[in-house]
């Protein structure tokens, strides 16, 4: 199956001149052998070895052994495992019952949109939130938390999700009519992307914000400046105000009206808090 995902980190990190080196005590061979066999499950779903040393470490690999085979179950962990050891790093929580509505928020706004994939069934969001679920519940029995219970405010979000992901493929298949064609000829179309930015002579790049429609022209705004632009035919409708594009944006000397360059990310509305303060 033929997909194509975008993974752009918006998090700003603090630099640190040291480096932290942590060793594993090996005490027995048995020792040994749980730490090799524990490295070999993590890599089935890319988890860092960070996680190793980690309380949440554990609780992935016992849930990825339960269905060790099961596709779904893999790319929900290879994507909550890198928001947990890549996306968090040092600003991880000590405990599952530490983890509260900002580190949900940030999961589901600004993490999980990165890693929409551009396919056919355009399914991924509805995949990972399912599994997500049934990990709720699993932690939940395993070590007494509320995760059911922190998820339920997130209905309205999760929808705009689905939407974000249905519109970003739509985009994307805009731009790259013949993605999904076994002949698709990447470099003319990379080619022809190319010459439209050499055309523009204005380009911003920046977060924008889906704002009005009136007939095929589509308002959106800037969230950092507030300045509005115009594009015409974008397979948008009214249905998507409020969500926000991650991209680039073209004008053409003499035009008055916009063009979408590059479609990088989408995301819910409740986003914009958090990216409100990333350039």
């Amino acid at each position: 199956m033929k997909n194509f995902s975008f993974h752009t980190n918006h998090r700003q990190r603090a630099k640190s001149p040291e480096t932290t080196f942590k060793l594993i005590p090996l005490t027995s061979t048995q020792s040994r052998s749980e730490i090799l066999k524990k490295i070999e499950i993590s890599s089935q779903f890319n988890m860092r070895y960070r996680g190793l040393f980690e309380y949440y470490g554990d609780d992935l690999i016992a849930y990825k052994k339960e269905k060790p085979t099961d596709f779904f179950r893999n790319e929900f962990l290879r994507t909550f495992s890198s928001y947990l050891t890549d996306y968090l790093e040092d600003n991880m929580p000590t405990s599952w019952n530490k983890c509260k509505k900002s580190f949900i928020d940030l999961l589901l706004y600004i993490h999980l949109p990165n890693t929409i994939k551009i396919s056919k069934e355009s399914n991924s969001i509805q995949h990972f939130i399912s599994e997500f679920r049934k990990f709720s519940i699993w932690l939940d029995h395993k070590e007494n938390t509320t995760w059911t219970k922190l998820l339920a405010p997130y209905e309205e979000s999760i929808n705009e999700l689905l939407l974000c992901e249905e519109l970003l493929n739509s985009l994307y298949l805009q731009m790259y009519p013949q993605f999904f064609e076994s002949n698709w000829d990447y470099e003319k179309d990379l080619t022809r992307v190319s010459q439209i930015f050499e055309k523009c002579k204005d380009i911003e790049d920046s977060f924008f914000q889906i704002i009005n429609m009136e007939g095929n022209t589509v308002f959106l705004s800037n969230i950092h400046t507030n300045k509005q632009f115009q594009i015409n035919n974008l397979p948008i409708t009214k249905r998507f105000l409020g969500i926000i594009l991650h991209g680039s944006i073209g004008r053409i000397e003499g035009n008055t009206t916009w063009s979408l360059l590059l479609a990088a990310g989408l995301y819910p509305k409740k986003a914009k808090r958090y990216l409100s303060y990333m350039e």
